[in-house]
């Protein structure tokens, strides 16, 4: 039995080194890009919610259709700046689909929460919406998401 404690140690440290090896090689610039791009985002959510609104298009669909035309430039614009990673469309659409998804889920509920449930001031759910979702986007972006090949050069 104490062979299997130590399988069990030796696999809990690989596991430790590994999440630990993941957040130390998170490269300032990618970050900043990262955060640059995620401030295009929110524009082009601004932007295209006052269009659809502008449009005529009801306001129960606006802020869906907003982000459904944000999830274009956010998609190629992490591919190709934030990560600089060849596109594998067949892989990353999807990852990066369910990633939103969780992303609007998150939004919506800490909002709800610290709203709704709490009473305070929209802009501490805003401020608690991003709090709960950024590190966790970055991260799945990164290692999942839009992961580079090893042929890519990145990493």
């Amino acid at each position: 039995m104490k062979w299997l404690s130590s399988i069990k140690a030796d696999k809990s440290s690989d596991m430790r080194a590994s999440i630990t090896g993941k957040i130390a090689s998170i490269n300032l610039w990618e970050l900043v890009r990262y955060l640059l791009m995620g401030g295009i985002g929110a524009l082009s959510y601004l932007f295209f919610s006052n269009v659809y609104d502008w449009l005529g298009v009801p306001t129960y669909l606006s802020p869906l259709y907003a982000w459904l035309s944000g999830l274009f430039i956010v998609y190629f614009g992490h591919m190709k700046f934030t990560y600089r990673v060849k596109a594998r469309h067949k892989q990353m659409v999807l990852r990066f689909i369910l990633m939103q998804s969780y992303n609007l889920c998150m939004s919506t509920l800490s909002t709800i929460f610290v709203r709704d449930w709490l009473q305070l001031p929209y802009f501490f759910a805003s401020v608690t919406a991003l709090a709960t979702t950024v590190p966790v986007l970055y991260m799945l972006g990164k290692h999942w998401v839009f992961q580079a090949d090893a042929d890519d050069g990145h990493s």
